[in-house]
């Protein structure tokens, strides 16, 4: 798993990655990283999921950003994206068009996330 926080508002990832860990999910945490970083880094860590995170309502922007990267290395079908954070409902259904699998907004409960991430490991590791 690498989770990705690309802005300087960081207590949810931090809070996510920490509950990932406890529920025995390897994660490789890049703190405040750009799109580019995040891609590398997965390819380099062959991770299976990239977590996003984002208050700061860049979401679309940095989502789009992440998920070019993502199809320009081959990646949008070998690793699961999801994104979490202040997601407004109706941005959701566009985060998805762009490839992300799952998307949490604030309120989602810890047996959602952690249950996609193995669910999405597990879908990874099968293929």
């Amino acid at each position: 798993m690498c989770c990705l926080g690309p802005e300087t508002h960081n207590r949810g990832i931090i809070t996510v990655s920490s509950m990932l860990r406890e529920a025995g999910v390897e994660v490789v945490y890049l703190g405040n990283a750009s799109p580019e970083e995040a891609v590398r880094a997965a390819m380099e860590e062959d991770v299976q999921v990239v977590g996003v995170s984002s208050l700061s309502g860049a979401h679309l922007c940095l989502g789009k950003a992440l998920m070019d990267l993502a199809r320009k290395h081959g990646m949008e079908r070998q690793v699961t994206f999801l994104m979490g954070g202040v997601i407004p409902p109706k941005d959701i259904p566009v985060l998805k068009e762009m490839g992300f699998g799952e998307i949490y907004p604030s309120g989602s409960t810890r047996e959602e996330i952690v249950g996609c991430i193995r669910k999405a490991a597990q879908c990874q590791c099968e293929q």
